[in-house]
Formats: C-alpha cells, sequence, structure tokens
C-alpha cells in the first residue's frame, strides 16, 4: 500500500492481478497496433471480428510511435492526475462539469451506481481535446494550473490516441463498405466535439465485500474508446448486446473481469459506432469496482481517451455493403453532442445542466 505521505501512482509496487476462479476473468483477443499499421490482413479480421462480437480487444502497443506515445504518456498523465486529485475539494469544485458539457471534474459522489441512487466512489477529470490542442488565448474554458502545465503532454497524447481510434476506423469502413472518409468527416480532430482524456482515482476497497462501484454499468456514448489501466476493476458483462443504454444490463450473463494486460491498452467501441453500423458492430457493456485481492488496497488509476463524432454530426447509420439499412422512421439522427448530454443524465451524472 503507498504511504500516506508519499505518491500512491505507482506501478512497480503493484500486487498482480489474483489468479483465483473467485475472480472469473474474460478472454479478450489481441491486436497488434504494428501489424494493423503494417495493413496486415489476417489482424484487420481478427479486429473486425472481435469488435462485431464483444466490442472489446487488447491493443498492443509495441514498435509504433503512437503506441509508444500512449504507452509511456499514460504513466505522465497518471502523475498528474495524481497532484491534480491532491488539489483541496473547493478549488477542485471550480472546474466542475456543467453547461451541458462534460468536461471538467466530477467528484466523489456525482453519479448514481443503480438504480436505487446509490452514489459511486470514483472522481474524475475530462480534460477537453479541443482546449489542450490549441493556444492558451483560444481555449474555451479554464483548467487548474497542474493541467495548463502539462499541456503540451495532453494534446500529444491526445494526438496520438486520436490517430489511433481513426486508424481503427478506417479498418472498420473497409470491412464494411463505407467511405474512411464518412467516418472521419465525423471525427475531425480540429472540430469540436465530446473528444477527451479523462483521469479517474477510484479509492482502495472499503470492505472485503463486493462490490462498491466505481463507476456503473454502462455502454460508452462515442465511437470508441482507448483506456490504460494498472490494477483489475474493469469489468464486461459476459453476453454481447446491441442496445445502448445506462445502469442495468438488457440479457442474462455475469460480470467478468478484464485482466490488465502490460504493454497493452484496452479499446472498446461505444454506442456511435453501433449507430453508424445499425447494430453491426458492439459497444460492450462494462464497469469498475475496485481491484480485487490484494490489488484492492491500491487506489486505482486510469487514463481514457475518448473518439467522439463531433458536436453537430448526426447519428445516422451509414451506407455500406456490410450494414444493413435503417428504418426510415430511425434516420432524423440526432445531433453527438445532444446525444451524449442525454447519455450522461441518464446515466445518473449530476448537476452538468
Amino acid at each position: 500500500m503507498p504511504h500516506k505521505e508519499g505518491p500512491e501512482f505507482l506501478p512497480s509496487q503493484y500486487p498482480p492481478f489474483p489468479d483465483d476462479p473467485q475472480f472469473p476473468t474474460v478472454k479478450l483477443e489481441t491486436i497488434s497496433l504494428k501489424k494493423l499499421e503494417d495493413d496486415d490482413e489476417e489482424e484487420k479480421e481478427r479486429a473486425f471480428q472481435a469488435f462485431k462480437d464483444r466490442g472489446f480487444v487488447y491493443l498492443d502497443l509495441a514498435g509504433t510511435e503512437n503506441g509508444d506515445i500512449i504507452l509511456h504518456g499514460a504513466d505522465d498523465v497518471a502523475k498528474v492526475a495524481e497532484r491534480t486529485f491532491k488539489i483541496p475539494l473547493e478549488e477542485k469544485m471550480k472546474y466542475k462539469l456543467g453547461n451541458k458539457e462534460l468536461f471538467g471534474y466530477k467528484m466523489v459522489g456525482a453519479t448514481n451506481a443503480d438504480k436505487a441512487g446509490t452514489p459511486d466512489t470514483a472522481e474524475f477529470f475530462n480534460v477537453g481535446k479541443n482546449d489542450m490542442i490549441v493556444p492558451d488565448d483560444q481555449m474555451k474554458r479554464k483548467w487548474p494550473q497542474v493541467v495548463l502545465d502539462s499541456k503540451p503532454l495532453f494534446a500529444k497524447y491526445s494526438r496520438a490516441a486520436h490517430a489511433t481510434g481513426l486508424m481503427i476506423m478506417d479498418i472498420l469502413a473497409d470491412k464494411l463498405g463505407v467511405d474512411r472518409e464518412e467516418i472521419r468527416s465525423r471525427h475531425k480532430i480540429e472540430e469540436l466535439s465530446g473528444d477527451h482524456i479523462r483521469f479517474t482515482r477510484g479509492p482502495p476497497r472499503k470492505t472485503a465485500e463486493m462490490p462498491e462501484i466505481q463507476t456503473p454499468s454502462h455502454t460508452d456514448f462515442g465511437t470508441i474508446t482507448i483506456l490504460m489501466n494498472w490494477l483489475g476493476g474493469l469489468q464486461v458483462w459476459s453476453e454481447s448486446s446491441r442496445k445502448a443504454g445506462p445502469l442495468e444490463p438488457d440479457v442474462p450473463g455475469e460480470w467478468l473481469w478484464v485482466r490488465p494486460k502490460k504493454g497493452c491498452a484496452i479499446v472498446n467501441l461505444g454506442d456511435a459506432a453501433v449507430k453508424f453500423t445499425n447494430g453491426v458492430l458492439c459497444s460492450g457493456r462494462h464497469r469498475v469496482i475496485p481491484s480485487p485481492g490484494e490489488q484492492g488496497k491500491w487506489p486505482r488509476y486510469s487514463i481514457v481517451y475518448f473518439v467522439r463524432p463531433t458536436d453537430h454530426c448526426k447519428l445516422k447509420t451509414l451506407k455500406g455493403h456490410g450494414i444493413p439499412p435503417a428504418d426510415d422512421q430511425d434516420e432524423e439522427g440526432i445531433e453527438a453532442r445532444e446525444w451524449i448530454y442525454h447519455q450522461a443524465v441518464g446515466l445518473g451524472t449530476k448537476n452538468i445542466d
């Protein structure tokens, strides 16, 4: 366990994920980012099938420039996160979520973990991509000084993660017979969107009983999510679902642990990918609870980059030989910014009006 006076993000000291049947784990495909970049057709097909079947993969980051930035940059972002979370709560609340945006700080207990209204136990900061990649005088909102001091780090990480997400989208577009530009035009890095880096701190487990919910059951709102974590805690629902929505799974199953894998990101698709493909691709349901076994004695840090459609993008089914046509009544399309806001409210996120 970390010393009270010292740093608490210490990956080299974390105990291993327990090899114990009471912590059943999910089997995910491991996809090589380098092979994808090298146009390896077999690897691209493996990725496509995994995103259709479950919506989650391990992404081996070795051997690529962007992979190296994500792998090592995540450690640096986590150190910034620790310094940020040590700011007094009163100061952090100056940067709270609001104005129908999900950028800024969310305190512990600001999200309902279940339909009974049980509060969640994690805090996080959503650092908007658009503010990090522009000069200071073009930023849309204020940020803590510790974040501003690391703005080049956030910009570099955002660009690498965004480029990785776009490359995965290209592969999925090719497989579905969709023009790549149809996808890329909806995810331009320079345009306003809900893209952000989220750094999260979940506290050590308070009791031996399971679970304390740090992040409630949900499917992600956007298109692609790239997660870096060092301790267990992420769980996925055992059965695939094509239905977006918060809190309760819509099909019978069980929660399975996702074992962290050294050198890999965990990549999953979100609801926008399901909407764009009329249910061909899968947005896997997941949640976060405190880490299992001895790992649960440590605070759990995670770093996520969310690739989301641009704010005014209509979430409508794309045209391609691998995508079934949508019913006409579904083709009005809600704008991405409004969709994400309503999904966050549905998840139980409070005070974002």
